[in-house]
């Protein structure tokens, strides 16, 4: 009990004094009887509870009584409230009040604070007595009346208790009465009004809202607070790492593979070669990442309790960061309701029916089965509830039911399975990519997944195929689980039969002007500034109070308020009628404000700064071709069509339908060219020119033109190298091809030129085609186009360098093999992809394994990039310095290895990097040069969120008003 709430009320009518409340900073409730004689709005005085005995009476007015006709269907309904109105009150600084209404067959300890008669002293002045005992709820039920046994402490005669009256019951922290009378046939029984029985009154609750006190009731059937509600400690934002800390964490691996590394060198024998270097490097790298693995923390258990453990530790980090991102850079969140909407079949049993943003935890502990769909308006906050639901489940101190788990739905290509589809989400993004865990945790129960965004998953126009496919397979689905959709869209669903069953679905009302006032207080930096306008922007029939009905239009209205720029803007719009017109120029103008006040500079923030014009302007530029509703990568020819989403390899159309493809071609011609002039530098050395040195370099020519045209593509799938695939069937299965395509071409190539050119050619074409193949392609490309296309392909290649340069040794043939599976690859691939998109499939992956995050397609893309290159320039340094005809001394050896690296990595792997750098050099001046930090910044300040693989911006309105 806060006993900063106990109030004591003087009648000046009757003389007499009676016990009170605070519910809201100035609401007082009390019985009825307490202020007979009392006039609607007539005056009573009032004093705050203090044991140092410094308050003083202050005035109030009486602001709400039981009307006779509803008085007369329930009579014992005793209850008032009062408002106080002295000039010098100051609320208590606690937190909100909680009611609640007890349910269910079992006592219920509670615990009051009043003024009996009993405790009056000489002078007249009552002092308080506590009443501690239990309420039953099968005592009374006709008269739906609380029944209070006092059984603890003093029990007082019948008389003894007057001057109690009107004293708050509570149960736990929740409010659930206020006493009214002592009952005559035994000592120390009391009778109360439940707050639910006076929330059925004409104007009560009507009244509460008016006043500001946030009015729900919710059902408890315990003594106390749950105390799994309160949080074990209060969790804190922790920036990353700096890069002084990562470099001295590598330190030490360096160190240890450094010098592995130089003690083999010393112990190298006299006739090594090249061999023994390149091992002692290898050595030296794995005994690097050994000690960095030694080093590292162990974890506390292999079992599936340690696998929880962190689970729900990386889930509680990650949605604490996202719910900083929703609410606007901050951690205050407006407690907004939601009624429940009856579905009329096949509702979870249980459903309050209204709860709020802050008992959303609990509301969700009495359903059966634990199922619930939360709908509401565009920008009503559907997504910060399921946030807030994570956020509070994941809080408590000693939680040990389902792990909650949020994840965007627009990702789910339902050709999947749920359970296949959320089990690769959850390892990818969470468990290291262990799908096994994944699934074996979602099948035990462990799990609860949060899936965000029904109304995305397909076009405002469209039937909704998607999202009833997904309807279907939730509810083969039997556990627990949270979904949420904007309200039109799934009654129109709910009409057709397609709906989530054994499930509570809620609804989230308009913002009342007490939240909202008391959201935007909690919020401000500078109350002084803040008192000039929250006064006004919640008067009846203004725009303001029109607009600011919904979580998002406050989230903006706080950030204007923080600066004096904002709060002139939005004072101008105080006390202007409602309007269509002037509600529309005040979404306009709190979404002016919106990156303004975010590009704030932050003493905390380790980033840069970006000028909010030049945020503006940049995504303005972003979004110029983006539309509303779900992605749409593709269409039949590989086109990109318009989508809601900005993902970072297909942003080529900001800078036109060529210049950004065109750049990129030309970008790889010139990673190739370093490559051809030291190579020509090379064979001029061993004097190979102009024959065959020459035949050599027309041999390599077809692979820049090849990678050129396809750097100029309308779409390009970035490259990703997934070394745990080498541990799937799918790995192996693809390896098997390699080598049974690298078989069948030493056919054809054993009699022609040999039979260790053959095998050389073979091994080579085996090692790139399959590994490559096993390592970076998706899954349900058509491998029967791929084979037909990339055979003849190979074939091709390697009896063109057979019969032109094949005199030179086997080493040829090991180059052609490896260039061989490099082209199979770089002409099969598209050309099996193509065949898999006319089967619906071979569009790019809707969630392909590796990619957690929007900026992680670039990153894999430029790792493959960079494997590969590491590859070809340990191959090409081979080949410099041991074959004979190629042999030259060390240092061009070295040159013509890197540069053979770039001509592979970038030139001819990463052709999404070189898409990227493509527009990044044709939109000099237009976007910023570091276009992938401008983007991670706007997405940990809010204005992008992410969705799987892609950034989307965080809402409708601010990207139809970026566009405008």
């Amino acid at each position: 009990m806060d006993q900063a709430r106990v109030m004591e009320i003087w009648n000046p009518v009757l003389g007499k004094s009676g016990s009170g409340y605070l519910i809201g900073d100035d609401v007082v409730l009390t019985a009825h009887h307490v202020v007979d004689g009392v006039r609607m709005h007539g005056s009573v005085e009032v004093r705050q509870l203090d044991p140092a005995g410094r308050t003083d009476w202050t005035a109030a007015e009486l602001v709400w009584l039981p009307e006779a006709a509803a008085s007369q269907v329930l009579p014992d309904a005793d209850g008032a409230l009062l408002r106080i109105t002295g000039p010098d009150w100051r609320p208590p600084v606690t937190p909100p009040v909680r009611f609640g209404r007890i349910v269910g067959k079992n006592r219920v300890p509670c615990l009051g604070l009043g003024f009996p008669d009993a405790v009056t002293r000489p002078d007249h002045a009552r002092d308080t007595m506590p009443i501690r005992g239990h309420v039953d709820p099968l005592h009374g039920m006709k008269s739906r009346m609380t029944t209070v046994h006092v059984d603890e402490g003093i029990v007082l005669s019948r008389s003894g208790w007057r001057g109690s009256s009107g004293t708050g019951l509570l149960c736990g922290p929740h409010l659930i009465a206020v006493l009214t009378t002592e009952k005559s046939f035994a000592p120390g029984v009391l009778e109360a009004v439940p707050v639910s029985v006076l929330a059925e009154l004409p104007g009560f609750e009507q009244t509460l809202r008016g006043h500001g006190v946030h009015f729900v009731t919710e059902d408890i059937g315990e003594a106390s607070a749950d105390p799994d509600d309160e949080p074990d400690y209060a969790p804190i934002a922790m920036p990353p790492p700096s890069s002084r800390h990562r470099l001295k964490k590598l330190l030490v691996p360096a160190a240890g593979g450094t010098t592995t590394m130089l003690a083999l060198l010393a112990l190298s024998p006299s006739a090594s070669g090249v061999t023994w270097p390149i091992g002692s490097a290898l050595s030296g790298v794995l005994a690097g990442w050994c000690t960095d693995w030694l080093r590292g923390p162990r974890s506390a258990g292999a079992g599936r309790e340690a696998v929880v453990r962190r689970l729900r530790e990386a889930v509680r980090g990650e949605v604490e960061r996202r719910r900083w991102q929703l609410l606007g850079n901050d951690s205050k969140a407006i407690n907004v309701t939601f009624v429940t909407v009856p579905q009329g079949g096949r509702d979870a049993d249980r459903a309050w029916p209204r709860g709020d943003f802050d008992g959303i935890a609990r509301y969700l502990d009495g359903l059966r089965p634990k199922r619930l769909v939360i709908t509401g308006d565009a920008g009503s906050g559907k997504t910060l509830l399921a946030y807030e639901l994570v956020h509070r489940v994941l809080a408590r101190k000693h939680y040990d039911g389902p792990v909650p788990v949020p994840v965007g739905l627009s990702e789910w290509d339902t050709s999947a399975t749920f359970a296949d589809w959320f089990s690769t989400r959850l390892g990818q993004e969470y468990l290291g990519g262990s799908e096994t865990k994944a699934r074996e945790l979602l099948a035990s129960g462990h799990i609860m997944p949060v899936l965000d965004g029904l109304d995305e998953m397909d076009p405002t126009d469209s039937r909704r195929p998607r999202a009833v496919a997904a309807l279907a397979q939730l509810n083969r689905f039997a556990g627990s689980l949270a979904l949420t959709c904007r309200s039109d869209e799934y009654t129109e669903l709910s009409h057709a039969d397609q709906r989530l069953l054994d499930c509570a679905t809620v609804r989230i009302e308009e913002v009342q002007p007490a939240d909202g006032q008391r959201f935007l207080e909690e919020r401000a930096r500078n109350r002084a500034r803040l008192a000039e306008l929250k006064d006004g922007l919640f008067a009846p029939g203004t725009a303001t109070r029109a607009v600011l009905s919904s979580p998002w239009m406050l989230t903006l209205a706080s950030l204007a308020s923080q600066t004096e720029a904002g709060a002139a803007k939005l004072r101008s719009f105080i006390g202007v009628p409602a309007s269509g017109g002037r509600e529309r120029e005040l979404h306009a103008a709190l979404l002016e404000e919106l990156i303004p006040s975010l590009c704030e500079p932050d003493p905390a923030d380790r980033h840069r700064s970006y000028p909010a014009q030049a945020v503006t302007q940049w995504l303005r530029l972003l979004t110029a071709n983006l539309r509303g509703g779900p992605a749409a990568p593709t269409d039949d020819s590989g086109a990109v069509t318009p989508s809601r989403d900005l993902a970072i390899h297909t942003l080529w159309p900001v800078a036109g339908p060529r210049s950004a493809r065109y750049a990129a071609a030309a970008i790889t011609i010139a990673c190739w060219l370093p490559a051809l002039l030291s190579l020509a530098v090379c064979l001029h050395h061993n004097h190979a020119l102009p024959r065959p040195g020459a035949v050599l370099l027309a041999l390599l020519t077809p692979a820049p033109l090849l990678s050129a045209w396809n750097a100029r593509a309308r779409y390009v799938q970035p490259r990703r190298i997934l070394f745990q695939r080498l541990r799937s069937r799918i790995g192996w299965n693809r390896i098997a091809l390699g080598t049974t395509l690298g078989g069948v071409l030493m056919l054809p190539l054993t009699p022609l030129f040999g039979p260790g050119f053959a095998l050389a050619a073979g091994a080579g074409f085996a090692a790139v085609f399959g590994l490559g193949l096993a390592l970076s392609v998706r899954a349900d490309i058509d491998r029967r186009h791929l084979v037909a296309v990339s055979t003849p392909s190979a074939l091709a290649v390697t009896v063109a360098a057979g019969l032109l340069a094949g005199r030179l040794g086997d080493f040829i043939g090991l180059t052609a093999g490896c260039g061989a599976g490099a082209i199979g690859l770089a002409v099969g691939v598209p050309a099996g992809l193509r065949a898999a998109r006319r089967n619906n499939g071979g569009d790019p992956d809707p969630d392909p394994p590796g990619v957690p995050t929007p900026l992680s397609p670039l990153r894999n893309d430029a790792m493959a990039g960079v494997v590969s290159g590491a590859v070809v320039a340990a191959l090409t340094l081979y080949g410099t310095l041991s074959v004979e005809w190629l042999r030259v001394p060390w240092p061009l050896a070295v040159v013509t290895a890197l540069a053979c690296s770039v001509a592979a990595g970038p030139g001819f792997v990463a052709v999404t990097s070189c898409q990227y750098l493509g527009l990044i050099s044709v939109t000099r001046g237009k976007l910023p040069w570091r276009l992938a930090a401008f983007l991670r910044w706007c997405h940990e300040r809010g204005l992008l969120r992410s969705a799987g693989t892609v950034y989307q911006v965080r809402h409708d309105e601010l990207l139809e008003w970026l566009q405008r």
